[in-house]
């Protein structure tokens, strides 16, 4: 089986762990890593596991047709990260086994174990790490990151640039009033999420609350 080789933007521990994935986590391994984009240390001869860490310059004159796997986990910086790459004319991989009834688009990885039920859509440079669940009907929208262990209820939408800390809970929306979480929120881990959230939020907690109410309320419980 002839496997594509790819670039990954990052070469930290994250990246590495999600080139590792991406080779050896599915039924098939999913690509050959051919370098590592790192916007600080590329272009200085270091290698990561023998392959070479580049400059983003040296991507675009020797490794442009390759496709390219944006991988940190920060959403904002992945968004940033995609469209420098997107618009140096650079395209994306995606990393999943097949779903059914389930759309991913591209930049995405799933890393397995994970389920996702039907009628589920996740969008482009999504992270979905290892023994997450993730229910029917479900919008996933672009640049999300759900890290490990994570469990997403039925009728939910997670807004774009969305990091949701590892344990957490999103419990189900109904039909026709999806539990929405905003765009850009950060969901602390082991969180429980039982009502939607504004965007740019900040919640920890059983049940999730804004962090300056837990403060206020640890204050005047002290």
């Amino acid at each position: 089986m002839v496997v594509p080789r790819i670039v990954f933007y990052g070469a930290s521990g994250h990246s590495y762990s999600i080139a590792q994935m991406a080779t050896r986590g599915f039924q098939q391994p999913r690509c050959e890593p051919a370098a590592y984009i790192d916007d600080f240390r590329g272009g200085c001869g270091q290698t990561l596991n023998d392959v070479p860490i580049i400059s983003f310059d040296e991507w675009k004159s020797s490794f442009l047709e390759l496709p390219c796997f944006v991988a940190v986990a920060d959403p904002k910086s992945r968004h940033r990260l995609a469209d420098k790459i997107l618009t140096a004319g650079g395209n994306f991989a995606k990393f999943h086994e097949r779903f059914s009834g389930v759309t991913i688009e591209a930049g995405t990885i799933v890393f397995m174990p994970t389920y996702i039920a039907p009628n589920t859509m996740i969008g482009k440079h999504v992270q979905v790490m290892p023994m997450c669940v993730i229910g029917h009907d479900v919008i996933i929208k672009d640049y999300v990151t759900l890290c490990p262990s994570c469990t997403v209820s039925g009728y939910v939408v997670i807004e774009e640039e969305v990091f949701v800390g590892a344990g957490s809970t999103i419990v189900n929306g109904r039909v026709g009033k999806p539990l929405i979480v905003g765009s850009g929120t950060k969901i602390s881990a082991g969180a429980v999420v039982t009502k939607s959230i504004s965007p740019n939020g900040s919640v920890a907690g059983n049940p999730a609350r804004p962090l300056r109410e837990l403060a206020r309320a640890r204050r005047t419980n002290e």
